[in-house]
């Protein structure tokens, strides 16, 4: 159990309070796009959560919101499950692989490599945000390269969660051609597949925060549930506009928070 750290000097219980809101919005957030955990994470650690834990801490949320959206894309009738049949196994490996990597690094030095990949992260999502919804004309098979992309994504989603589902709509619309809430119904899927091999990693490692996790989780089944209904209902342009906004505002944070250190 962590020690009773407060966020900016205030009780824990607003702290707690703060993750549950914060975690539904996140939830919306990634269910349509990604990037909603650079609200979550840097709450945790202003609870006092060390970087390396709070990295672990968020997959609880992230499991809970993930099941939420892949309930409620099932019984609003998404459910060709051809791609995730397809790239499920490359992503949990690589998911694993980047778990395991992630869990044997300190803190310190996670704050540099967090830094610089997030600095990446910035200047591609704000010189380009439109294009990850620019499918090509002709949908791809999934062949060898969209397995190694799989892997890729996995490794990174295992590693550093922050940020995930940019790639993950790249590889699904932008390369395999998938429309934007086709694709999120089975980016749902492939993050939960790998965050359900990942999380017990991070656990076993002594790097989750139950508590914290359960407010996480609290919220992500909410901003899951909401993120999905909406999109499903205003369709492929609302969710264009939140990829866009989203890419935009995540990359801009992404890029102060990897300079500030």
């Amino acid at each position: 159990m962590l020690a009773e750290a407060t966020l900016l000097g205030l009780p824990p219980w607003v702290g707690l309070l703060a993750l549950v809101i914060a975690a539904t919005v996140a939830g919306v957030i990634n269910t349509m796009a990604g990037g909603g955990s650079l609200l979550t994470l840097p709450i945790l650690i202003a609870m006092g959560v060390p970087p390396g834990m709070a990295n672990g801490t968020i997959r609880v949320g992230i499991a809970v919101q993930n099941i939420s959206s892949a309930i409620t894309f099932h019984r609003r009738g998404f459910r060709d499950y051809r791609p995730l049949l397809r790239l499920v196994i490359p992503v949990v490996a690589g998911g694993a692989a980047g778990t395991a990597l992630a869990t044997q690094l300190d803190d310190e030095v996670l704050r540099a490599v967090f830094g610089v990949m997030l600095a990446g992260w910035a200047v591609l999502l704000i010189l380009r945000p439109g294009r990850f919804l620019s499918a090509p004309e002709q949908p791809r098979p999934i062949g060898p390269i969209a397995l190694l992309l799989g892997a890729l994504v996995g490794l990174y989603g295992g590693f550093l969660q922050a940020g995930v589902g940019f790639p993950m709509l790249a590889l699904l619309v932008l390369y395999l051609g998938h429309t934007p809430v086709a694709a999120n119904a089975t980016k749902v899927l492939l993050v939960l597949a790998y965050t359900a091999v990942s999380l017990p990693m991070f656990a076993m490692a002594g790097l989750v925060a139950w508590r914290e996790g359960a407010a996480l989780a609290v919220g992500g089944m909410l901003g899951g549930w909401l993120g999905t209904r909406l999109q499903i209902k205003a369709g492929a342009k609302l969710v264009r506009w939140v990829v866009v906004i989203t890419v935009a505002v995540s990359g801009a944070m992404m890029l102060r928070r990897a300079l500030s250190g």
